[in-house]
């Protein structure tokens, strides 16, 4: 699969690359108003921030899973976590508040350009595997808890690895055009009419990590579905509602707690990381709304 599909996604970074040089001009002025007013969200009405919730803010958005390499003994949030991707092998990077290799120095506007955006304080795009299709659609609120949670924790020291990619950096130069294409407007009030559907669409990445991708790694059809690759290399099950249909409420909720399925099974992998280390630590009132949502005839195959 890599390489019939990697040579495929270069030719289209680069290619849109060059394109998207010549789009950006056009393009600036509305994406630091952009900025300018996730900025204003993040920082004018939002009530003092909460650094307990901002923690289970991370747990639901897999920040602690990802970005903490619990196989090896790794120290919460200094990265190391290994990706497996089409593309090549990803690795989390770092992001404690340590002030060199972390994100010690960022601001609360940094990070906001970073989890809404995906771009780098130098204003350099980050690779989709960092779930920012999902995060754009998260509230300012979420997104300052979180911040200021990062912040609280223990600085580590340990440098970010180098990813390990079939294609070359300079194909980064492409996203711009990419995340036209695959990255939603960010969140407004009434988006969302479920709390269940927010966590899922939004921080849980539940529908960018179960939906199939195309050739060039974008998900466009967000029905939870199912796909042939995860992070850990395994098949990715569907979960729409038809294929949940044996499942209760109860069951779904006791499978994100401690991971076990109605047959007594449980899970294994990257899952198995996401539930110890994520979902394990929501309240029982979050799981519920992403076990109904699950259920619902909106989460269905069409």
């Amino acid at each position: 699969m890599v390489g019939r599909w990697a040579p495929l996604f270069v030719t289209f970074l680069l290619v849109t690359g060059g394109l998207s040089f010549l789009w950006s001009a056009h393009t600036r002025n509305d994406q630091n108003e952009q900025l300018r007013m996730a900025a204003l969200a993040l920082n004018n009405p939002l009530p003092s921030v909460d650094t307990d919730r901002g923690e289970l803010v991370a747990r639901a958005g897999g920040c602690v899973a990802c970005h903490t390499d619990t196989a090896n003994e790794g120290r919460l949030l200094a990265g190391g976590v290994r990706l497996d991707s089409a593309f090549g092998t990803f690795v989390s990077p770092n992001i404690s508040s340590d002030a060199q290799e972390g994100i010690g120095t960022w601001s609360l506007e940094m990070f906001a350009q970073a989890v809404l955006n995906g771009r780098r304080p130098d204003g350099g795009h980050y690779w989709p595997v960092f779930p920012y299709p999902a995060y754009a659609l998260m509230s300012g609120q979420d997104i300052a808890d979180l911040y200021a949670w990062l912040q609280s924790t223990a600085p580590v020291s340990t440098a970010s690895e180098e990813h390990e990619l079939l294609i070359p950096d300079i194909a980064r130069a492409g996203l711009g055009i990419w995340k036209s294409l695959y990255v939603p407007e960010n969140y407004r009030p009434g988006l969302f009419v479920e709390r269940g559907e927010y966590l899922v669409e939004g921080p849980a990445h539940c529908a960018t990590c179960h939906a199939q991708r195309d050739i060039v790694g974008g998900v466009s059809d967000r029905r939870l579905s199912g796909n042939s690759r995860g992070p850990d290399g395994s098949k990715v099950p569907a979960i729409t509602a038809a294929a949940l249909q044996d499942w209760t409420v109860d069951d779904l909720m006791f499978y994100l707690e401690i991971g076990m399925t109605p047959e007594g099974d449980f899970s294994g992998g990257h899952m198995a990381t996401v539930i110890e280390h994520g979902t394990a630590h929501l309240s029982p009132e979050d799981l519920r709304a992403i076990a109904v949502y699950l259920k619902s005839p909106a989460n269905k195959e069409s």
